[in-house]
């Protein structure tokens, strides 16, 4: 299969890629130096540019700036929901022509926990992430007559390097003592769901949003 990813150089986006790599797929992963994903326009040439004939679309690349809502800027704001949301939107309509030729496909969203919950100073991620769930769903409607399955997988905490440059090392303890695993994911972790998503081993699993969490938002208000 010919994969496009998004986010390919991200701790969770690389492992997917290797992934797929390991099991001897052909990886499209544009860096931002490559593609800008906050201008839909620049998509629109790479494609004309590199083609559409892909199997599977995988938006693994995320912006995230945590801001109050007296400091978030409307450019700030719109800048999440490109990179987050719109340039999946952007892509898959690239693709989809190819979709429809082959008649088959698979899209897989990365989500978050804030794609269900949220928390301070994260209204542009957790509107963002939201309607990705929202944008997948709807997806999964449109395109299931050309069997193209579209599903999200939303990570709970994983132990990346950007994780543990963000938390101190009592801060990752607390989190991953509220996981029912006793343990926060590794980027494997997610990589092996998305890969079950991405190709001919699904079947059947369409617009679901798939929490790998551990077990932490089974309980963790308590």
């Amino acid at each position: 299969m010919r994969i496009f990813m998004t986010g390919g150089n991200g701790g969770i986006g690389g492992a997917i890629k290797q992934k797929f790599i390991n099991e001897g797929h052909e990886v499209f992963a544009p860096g931002s130096k490559d593609l800008d994903l906050n201008d839909s326009e620049a998509i629109k040439t790479w494609f004309t540019k590199n083609g559409n004939n892909f199997d599977v679309i995988v938006h693994s690349a995320g912006y995230n700036k945590p801001l109050p809502i007296e400091k978030m800027s409307l450019e700030e704001f719109n800048k999440t929901q490109n990179v987050n949301l719109t340039a999946l939107l952007t892509i898959t309509q690239q693709v989809l022509p190819y979709f429809k030729e082959i008649k088959r496909g698979y899209i897989v969203g990365i989500g978050s926990l804030y794609a269900s919950i949220s928390r301070e100073e994260r209204i542009a991620y957790t509107s963002s992430k939201h309607a990705l769930v929202g944008m997948i769903q709807t997806l999964a409607l449109e395109l299931g007559k050309y069997n193209v399955l579209c599903n999200t997988v939303s990570p709970g905490y994983v132990d990346t390097k950007m994780f543990r440059a963000n938390n101190s090392e009592e801060k990752r303890a607390y989190l991953a003592s509220k996981i029912p695993l006793n343990r926060l994911a590794q980027p494997e972790d997610i990589a092996d769901i998305v890969y079950f998503l991405a190709g001919p081993q699904n079947h059947y699993i369409n617009g679901q949003d798939i929490i790998v969490d551990g077990g932490f938002m089974a309980g963790s208000f308590q």
